[in-house]
């Protein structure tokens, strides 16, 4: 044939039918010639599976050069013969997952739970950044103590807060109200001049330093006192000094 076919020259198919054809997908001899008898009647509505193998067979008989497609064996050829199952083995038991072990839960303490971590943070960083405040002629002259001197004179330059001079006491560069007087451990410090003193402290929260102006008899009471209510003592002194007699049997002891 000189011209390419198309639907119209296969026998049997009018316009209706090619319509239905177009429909399913089949839109040239070509689609018609590879396509599968079984799936075309399904696709195609009043099309036999017989009907639909004549129209593939004219396909192919008008485009010579294109090999049939081969029938796809039927379900029940395909099928091999069924072998005798084996018996089931019984499926074995899943091991119990391990539990994980928990672990222990740390006990916080108290002064930590009362203390803001957060402002915490905040006064060791401006304790970090503080300036090291001098005397301002420390570094002039050796009769200078470093120690911080109030600045005098309505022309300092340091008072006046100029460029390049020392940095000068403020209330700026104090510590948060909430963590000024804590220990570096989180105890909170309490200055104790006499025993009774010590009645109300928590020894959980609390930890105490003897006043300078505390005799040595009182000191000890004081001491005796904390011990018995478990409270730290941050300048415990010396420890107790030794007895005469003891003193005097070490001396005879150095004599033998």
């Amino acid at each position: 044939m000189s011209k390419k076919p198309e639907l119209k020259d296969l026998p049997g198919v009018g316009p209706k039918l090619e319509e239905k054809l177009r429909a399913a997908g089949i839109k040239t001899v070509l689609n018609m010639s590879r396509a599968q008898a079984d799936k075309l009647a399904d696709k195609v509505e009043g099309l036999s599976e017989s009907g639909a193998a004549k129209l593939i067979e004219a396909a192919q008989g008008l485009l010579p050069d294109t090999a049939p497609a081969k029938k796809p064996a039927k379900k029940a050829e395909a099928k091999p013969e069924k072998k005798k199952a084996a018996p089931k083995e019984k499926p074995k038991k899943k091991a119990a997952p391990k539990k994980k072990k928990k672990k222990p839960k740390v006990k916080v303490p108290l002064r930590v739970q009362n203390t803001d971590q957060r402002i915490l943070r905040i006064a060791r960083r401006k304790k970090k950044h503080m300036p090291q405040f001098r005397h301002e002629q420390a570094h002039r002259w050796i009769r200078v103590s470093d120690s911080w001197r109030k600045l005098r004179g309505i022309d300092n330059a340091s008072r006046e807060k100029m460029k390049g001079r020392i940095a000068m006491v403020s209330s700026g560069y104090r510590t948060p109200k909430a963590v000024r007087n804590l220990h570096p451990s989180l105890f909170v410090e309490v200055r104790v001049h006499t025993p009774s003193e010590i009645e109300d402290l928590n020894p959980d929260v609390h930890a105490v330093r003897i006043a300078a102006t505390v005799g040595a008899r009182k000191r000890l009471e004081i001491l005796a006192a904390a011990d018995a209510k478990l409270l730290r003592v941050l300048n415990p002194g010396r420890s107790d000094e030794i007895d005469e007699e003891d003193l005097f049997t070490d001396l005879d002891l150095e004599e033998d």
